[in-house]
């Protein structure tokens, strides 16, 4: 699997937890709480992920690595603000769409424009890069450390 398809999966992924996310009702809190913390953890990953091996790997192909950057921030501050609100205030699911729609805009960024141009390192590279990806990905998601950053990012915000 090449790196961008690796990459495009896990993004349907984050877009798929915050659709279901935020379709959910209020009386839904534990279903709420439970999707948010998923997306939290998958967003930690995939931002390790791409900033580790990903985007490293580009910059003399693609020249959108600072707009990635500056994206990834902005995501963060938003899922920052979704975290410390409770699932019951009335802007939750306001927050929420805001951070779907801008997850919705960095993935398709990413997905239809520096996507391609990785395209320039060569089937053989993308290849080898998905499997770095994928590999990092799997050590990433069995990782105590990465559960305990979770855990203490969730911990941090919510009491912020």
């Amino acid at each position: 699997m090449k790196a961008d398809e690796v990459l495009i999966a896990h993004h349907d992924v984050l877009r798929g937890l915050l659709r279901e996310l935020a379709e959910t009702t209020d009386d839904q809190t534990g279903r709420r709480e439970e999707l948010r913390d998923r997306f939290l953890r998958e967003i930690e990953i995939h931002a390790q992920i791409e900033d580790e091996l990903f985007y490293p790997a580009v910059p003399d192909v693609s020249p959108l690595l600072a707009l990635a950057h500056a994206e990834h921030r902005q995501i963060d501050d938003q899922v920052a603000t979704v975290m410390r609100l409770d699932v019951t205030d009335p802007e939750f699911t306001t927050e929420v769409r805001m951070l779907e729609k801008t997850v919705r805009h960095h993935t398709m960024e990413e997905e239809q424009r520096m996507f391609p141009q990785s395209h320039a390192l060569g089937e053989e590279r993308l290849e080898q890069l998905g499997e770095q990806l994928r590999a990092r990905k799997r050590e990433l998601e069995d990782s105590g450390g990465m559960r305990l950053i979770v855990r203490l990012k969730r911990a941090t915000l919510r009491h912020a």
